[in-house]
């Protein structure tokens, strides 16, 4: 059974060469539900279902960094603006060369599939640092990708 190890995850924006970390996370969330509808009738001892509507959420939070302007700066501008972002990858396993392990929006089967950032937090305690938090729900599709990367 494979397992990974969380020092090996990440959140990325951008694709190929522009593919640019999101700085100071420490935990990410890629939630995926299928709404239930119910298709009982009268007479029927048993309630029935069938599966209706699937959709994704999720949220993301670490330390915050205000120069973050490749990642955190551009999570708080899509939550200003509402704009979807269809450029982020949720790595389970990640590393520059072998097998990589990761969830996205898959604008392969929708051309307007993404993430829309609907809540972000900056908090901090006198304990301890600055944190930013964002949750965010999917728009479209949520494909798992395994790759090999040479």
């Amino acid at each position: 059974m494979a397992t990974y190890s969380g020092r090996n995850a990440r959140v990325t924006l951008g694709d190929g060469a522009t593919e640019k970390i999101i700085m100071e996370l420490g935990t990410w969330k890629v939630s995926m539900k299928a709404n239930e509808v119910d298709t009982s009738a009268f007479g029927d001892g048993w309630g029935k279902s069938d599966v209706g509507i699937m959709n994704w959420s999720g949220s993301l939070d670490g330390n915050y960094d205000p120069k973050d302007a490749d990642g955190q700066a551009v999570l708080e501008a899509a939550f200003k603006s509402g704009q979807l972002i269809q450029d982020i990858k949720f790595y389970l396993k990640h590393q520059a060369t072998g097998e990589v392990v990761f969830f996205e929006p898959d604008t392969v089967s929708d051309a307007n599939a993404g993430v829309r950032i609907t809540a972000l937090d900056v908090s901090v305690d006198k304990a301890g640092v600055g944190k930013i938090s964002a949750t965010f729900s999917g728009s479209g599709p949520c494909k798992k990708t395994i790759e090999t990367r040479p």
